[in-house]
């Protein structure tokens, strides 16, 4: 396992140490010192000897001042004793801690996927094969840079100090730098691992600090001083990725106590450059020499040359709208007089500026500073009094070359956004986890633009192909203004502007021209998929609808016969109940006939049987026959009980034939239906 594969997995282990106890800085080491200890099996420890397993484990080479706090701490927990100055473990009590192997492994599980991404984007995009090793050392290397660069206080145990170069090559520092903005889209788990990496490097920090438990302090009586560049950012004019990590940067401050400031120098750059790019804009465009990054910014907004005049006449509103308060910077005074000669120089020798006037102000600022310190500073950040913040890394060491080794300044005058950042990040980490993360991604989409060197180089081979008749006024363009063309130009040159040729510049063109003729032969080809897919829609669709209409069609019809049916059904059933009514009228009608005859011959029978009784009770005998007279007494009787009884019923004579013919005439009706077919 190499060293930078170990010092990664460890500096992810830092910071779930810190995720876990949150306590002190110097407890999120103490789970590599309790590793040692359970490594010695119940022996005494040393701090060598700890040391030495730290470093051959995990990577990390802790100070023995470091490590004799950590076995104090370990007492204090109760995770043994000291004797003698070495550490007497309790191995009950450590068979309960967390295993920092197990740890270890999950996050070099995830190391590996980052690294192996990495190595497979370089050969893919940039045709360029990079070993595991040089990945991982790349990936650290782009994680310190992201932080305070730690690897030599780390890896050797030396002080804080701010680094003068990458130790990767420009062409690796590139290749990480894409290979991120990729990944933080497409691997986001890749990314949170990267991200608590970094966060675990800046914690490691605390460790090589001078005074590292003050940390937590709060600012006193000190203002921090945006330079330009910062102030762009904090503007949005470099774009919201820088915006968000800035605006982070300056509110952490503010929460630790800080009082954020700049210079009115520095508030006339930022109107300097404003008017610049808005004379750019007025002139044909952003594309032309001295190309910035709030160029690119402005064309990709689309803002016009009266856009950026209005933010360059509102600016010091702006400015103070974000809580930054524009001063003037101190008078010069005899007793604070510097070697303002001797500092330009330095600057002029170890800084690459674009113009003079950029030079000038840095160097206000810097002298602004030392005044406003009254000529010293203490050794705390908290307590310096004043300190420029800037982008430029090459300033920060020449602030600290010329005020701190001449013995006057303990703090440096000036600090970089990214140092500052780790440094307040570190007071409060949960105040603003966001912040790492915004910094990594402000700095790997601006690494990806072309600087202003890369870019004049470029301009002036595009310049030289035009006059040599090389080039159409359509490839000029195209080389211009194409956004291909400008991702081709820094992937060919890695941000060099001493690889930016001739030869570099038409190979661009050819990958453009190709690049364009992929993309139409693309779009025709979609398009004639899109045609394909379409007339095959609607084929299937006029199938479909074919299929509809000939089901709909079969649904009519069936519904046509369903009614048809129906209907002659409902005339049969009409025609049947016709014929029924017509029956039983029938059938009532000659039961009525033949009722009414049978109760008028009743009627008639009965009156004669009546009164043939009644004359036959006066006669004489020898009128009616012997048979006759016996039957006289009989039918007297039957009549006078049928009264009595019709009249004890409340009814009458006639009421009762009545009743006898409809029972007989519903009798009769019934024999006469059932006979006609009912």
């Amino acid at each position: 396992m190499t060293t930078s594969n170990s010092l990664l997995a460890s500096l992810a282990i830092i910071k779930a140490n810190w995720d876990y106890s949150q306590e002190s800085y110097v407890d999120n080491f103490l789970p590599f010192f309790l590793d040692a200890v359970k490594n010695v099996d119940g022996q005494p420890l040393s701090a060598p000897i700890a040391k030495t397993h730290i470093r051959e484990r995990f990577g990390i080479d802790i100070p023995e001042g470091v490590l004799s706090t950590l076995s104090r701490r370990a007492v204090i927990k109760g995770y043994g004793r000291r004797e003698n100055g070495n550490f007497i473990p309790d191995m009950d009590k450590l068979a309960h801690i967390r295993d920092l192997g197990r740890q270890k492994a999950d996050y070099l599980r995830k190391q590996s996927a980052l690294v192996n991404e990495l190595v497979r984007f370089s050969a893919d995009r940039f045709q360029h094969e990079l070993t595991v090793e040089e990945a991982e050392d790349a990936l650290l290397n782009h994680i310190e840079e992201h932080s305070v660069p730690i690897l030599g206080a780390v890896m050797k145990g030396a002080p804080y100090d701010a680094r003068a170069e990458s130790r990767a090559g420009r062409h690796s520092e590139y290749v990480v730098n894409a290979f991120i903005s990729q990944v933080v889209s497409s691997m986001p788990e890749s990314f949170d691992h990267l991200e608590t990496v970094v966060k675990g490097s800046m914690l490691a920090v605390s460790l090589y600090l001078p005074n590292n438990s003050e940390l937590g302090k709060r600012f006193d009586r000190t203002s921090l001083y945006l330079d330009a560049p910062v102030l762009l950012k904090a503007l949005g004019y470099e774009g919201d990725d820088a915006k968000d990590a800035a605006k982070d940067l300056i509110a952490l401050s503010r929460a630790a106590g800080a009082g954020i400031a700049c210079f009115e120098h520095s508030v006339n750059e930022v109107k300097g450059i404003l008017d610049r790019s808005a004379a750019k804009a007025l002139n044909g465009g952003f594309n032309g020499a001295h190309r910035r990054a709030t160029d690119a910014y402005f064309d990709s907004e689309g803002l016009s040359a009266s856009d950026i005049l209005l933010l360059s006449q509102r600016l010091e509103e702006d400015v103070t709208g974000l809580g930054i308060s524009i001063q003037q910077r101190p008078v010069a005074s005899a007793e604070l007089t510097i070697d303002e000669l001797a500092l330009e120089e330095l600057m002029e020798t170890d800084i690459t500026y674009s113009s003079r006037d950029s030079l000038l102000n840095d160097l206000d600022s810097l002298t602004a500073v030392h005044r406003i310190r009254g000529g010293r500073s203490s050794a705390r950040l908290e307590t310096c009094r004043a300190l420029l913040v800037t982008t430029n890394g090459g300033l920060a060491r020449v602030g600290r070359s010329f005020f701190v080794h001449a013995g006057d300044h303990e703090w440096p005058p000036a600090l970089t956004d990214h140092h500052l950042a780790t440094l307040v990040w570190l007071k409060k980490p949960q105040a603003a986890p966001s912040l790492p993360r915004r910094q990594i991604l402000a700095d790997c989409f601006a690494a990806l633009e072309p600087g202003g060197r890369v870019w004049d180089r470029y301009l002036e081979e595009i310049d030289r192909l035009g006059s040599r008749g090389k080039a159409s006024e359509n490839d000029l363009m195209l080389l211009r203004y194409s956004t291909e063309a400008q991702r081709s130009l820094m992937d060919r040159t890695m941000g060099n502007a001493d690889q930016v040729t001739a030869e570099t510049v038409a190979d661009i063109l050819q990958k453009v021209k190709s690049s364009i003729l992929a993309s139409t032969e693309a779009e025709r080809d979609a398009a004639f998929q899109t045609a394909k897919q379409a007339r095959g829609a609607l084929a299937d669709a006029e199938l479909s609808l074919r299929d509809k209409d000939a089901i709909l069609t079969a649904e009519r019809e069936a519904k046509q016969t369903a009614e048809d049916h129906a209907a002659r059904l409902e005339g049969r059933l009409d025609r049947l109940e016709a014929a029924d009514r017509n029956r039983r009228v029938a059938a009532s009608t000659k039961a009525k006939r033949r009722a009414t005859l049978v109760y008028r011959i009743a009627l008639a029978f009965c009156g004669a049987v009546l009164v043939l009784s009644a004359v036959a009770t006066f006669l004489p005998d020898g009128i009616i026959p012997g048979w006759g007279k016996p039957a006289v007494p009989y039918s007297l009787a039957f009549s006078g009980l049928g009264g009595v009884v019709t009249l004890m019923w409340g009814g009458s004579i006639k009421g009762t034939a009545g009743s006898l013919r409809r029972r007989l005439e519903n009798r009769l009706e019934a024999k006469y239906f059932s006979e006609l077919g009912g």
